[in-house]
């Protein structure tokens, strides 16, 4: 019975590997609004590239509606802010994007998202040639961000609610595809 469990457990490892942080060709499915995520969707060249100076809690008190995977890019979605904050924390993602959690003195988040540039469809996106910049800021720095403060510079993005509890701003709101990090 053991041997029987063993097959089906090491396929399913497998086809796990060939997704994720470990494969730069894994990305978002389509009902994650990933063309909006990446400015490769006919609205993209509607976005104002000067970017607006915010704070975590004041992008994060902002009204916004409920996204759903079909949702249309919204207004605030056609904007580029720019953000100072403590970094909480990094991570990858399964899809292959990095993730920086900036928080403020309240308490608040921000998601901020380097995209995964090995998927095809990014090479479209209007804003690939400085995500690629910021993603390879990223690789080289990801380890060493955490509780260091940065200015962070992306698009923003309203998430879809993912129905788990999670650190993130009350609107959803992150800033995806982040274009410029510094510190």
């Amino acid at each position: 019975m053991k041997r029987l469990l063993y097959i089906p457990l090491c396929f399913l490892f497998l086809i796990s590997c060939s997704k994720g942080k470990n494969n730069p060709k894994s990305c978002n499915g389509e009902s994650t609004r990933r063309d909006i995520k990446l400015a490769v969707d006919s609205q993209a060249n509607q976005i104002d590239t000067i970017p607006i100076v915010v704070n975590i809690d004041s992008i994060g008190s902002v009204e916004l509606i409920t996204a759903h995977g079909d949702t249309p890019r919204q207004d605030i979605e056609k904007k580029m802010f720019k953000v100072t904050a403590k970094v909480e924390k990094v991570s990858k993602h399964k899809d292959g994007d990095y993730k920086v959690k900036l928080v403020s003195e309240n308490e608040n988040y921000l998601n901020c998202e380097f995209p995964n540039l090995g998927c095809s469809y990014s090479k479209n996106s209007r804003f690939y040639n400085q995500m690629n910049i910021a993603r390879k800021f990223m690789d080289a720095n990801h380890k060493d961000l955490e509780d260091k403060t940065v200015t962070i510079t992306g698009v923003g993005f309203i998430d879809l609610d993912h129905k788990y509890p999670r650190n993130t701003s009350k609107n959803e709101i992150e800033l995806h595809p982040v274009i410029k990090i510094e510190f």
